[in-house]
């Protein structure tokens, strides 16, 4: 097996456990404190000029944002695999900077993606959320990512 396809294995593996331990994108509401752990897909990011701006349905279904409940991300925006740390304490979010990606140049859409996803995921610092949805805002209360319940 190539490193490649061993990392996307072991990315799906992940993503399967997740799944199999009941954190399938469904907020595990707390009161009213949503959960981030699970499995999503990016529905709407922000661009340079702060408008959020939903994606492609077909570039939508290319993403996967996998949320564990010790704070361990794992993404991907259809080339890169991206992979870092969060912390959430309520509604508050700390998303670390440092992130572990492969290194392919992805031009196009989902290059783009990637980068925006870079970008604006670290710097949400609040969750709201409803059953299979979540708006991650950024410390103006700008909503920056929206993420939604992987099906």
């Amino acid at each position: 097996m190539t490193l490649a396809g061993y990392r996307s294995s072991a990315f799906r593996f992940f993503a399967v456990l997740l799944a199999l331990l009941g954190m399938g994108g469904t907020l595990l509401a707390q009161g009213d404190k949503p959960s981030i752990a699970g499995e999503w897909q990016i529905a709407a990011l922000a661009t340079a000029n702060g408008a959020l701006v939903d994606l492609d349905a077909a570039l939508a279904r290319k993403t996967e944002v996998v949320i564990d409940r010790h704070g361990l991300w794992a993404a991907s925006a259809g080339c890169n695999r991206l992979r870092g740390t969060l912390e959430q304490s309520g509604r508050t979010l700390s998303v670390s900077e440092r992130v572990m990606a492969t290194k392919m140049a992805c031009a196009g859409p989902s290059g783009d993606l990637e980068q925006r996803f870079l970008r604006y995921f670290p710097a949400a610092v609040e969750i709201d959320g409803m059953d299979k949805r979540l708006l991650l805002r950024d410390a103006g209360g700008a909503v920056v990512v929206l993420l939604v319940g992987k099906e």
